[in-house]
């Protein structure tokens, strides 16, 4: 009788311990999930990943389709409100950093009437052309299913060639040294 007794204290120990195991693994995964994490910060596309069909309009109406990247090299850049290397991102570029592309495409997941959104575009619209998304849209799937902010991709004919999360990542050095000089582009209203 006394072994019987032992026998179950310890398989109850046993899973009570098991259960606080998987109780701290669910509150962990709970607190990332809070903190706008994804479980894996550096998730990045494939490179090789074709970009399939999307459309988004820009800030100033323009339409923005798989046909903007579907020819010669490109870049697309995707930053979120409220995350702070995008933010760290989008001052290097206003000051002049290259992203190695006549005209970048930049998506900001953020809604559209917020403020911080607002100054997200303004600072990203002298570099090249933005739209405003939201986290799970047509422009996120297309690009490889961009969960972590910021991606940075290089693209050739349509296909992801780079991708990152720093320019550096993506951007040859060459063309960051050259494209330094380079006046921004000028966009007039429609």
């Amino acid at each position: 009788m006394l072994t019987a007794l032992i026998a179950s204290t310890v398989a109850l120990g046993l899973a009570t311990a098991a259960n606080l195991v998987l109780t701290f693994a669910v509150i962990r995964r709970m607190r990332t999930l809070e903190e706008g994490g994804t479980g894996a910060p550096d998730a990045l596309p494939a490179v090789g990943t074709a970009v399939t069909g999307f459309s988004a309009v820009t800030t100033y109406g323009e339409e923005l389709t798989v046909a903007d990247v579907a020819a010669g090299d490109a870049f697309a850049g995707f930053v979120m409100v409220g995350c702070t290397p995008c933010g760290t991102l989008i001052e290097s570029l206003a000051g002049g950093a290259a992203t190695g592309a006549d005209d970048p495409l930049f998506f900001v997941v953020g809604d559209p009437e917020d403020p911080e959104t607002r100054r997200m575009t303004a600072a990203l619209d002298a570099v090249g052309r933005v739209a405003v998304v939201a986290e799970k849209s047509p422009a996120t799937e297309a690009f490889g299913r961009i969960g972590a902010f910021p991606t940075l991709l290089r693209l050739k004919d349509g296909v992801i060639a780079a991708a990152g999360h720093d320019l550096a990542d993506v951007v040859p050095a060459a063309a960051r040294r050259a494209g330094a000089d380079r006046p921004a582009p000028v966009r007039e209203t429609v």
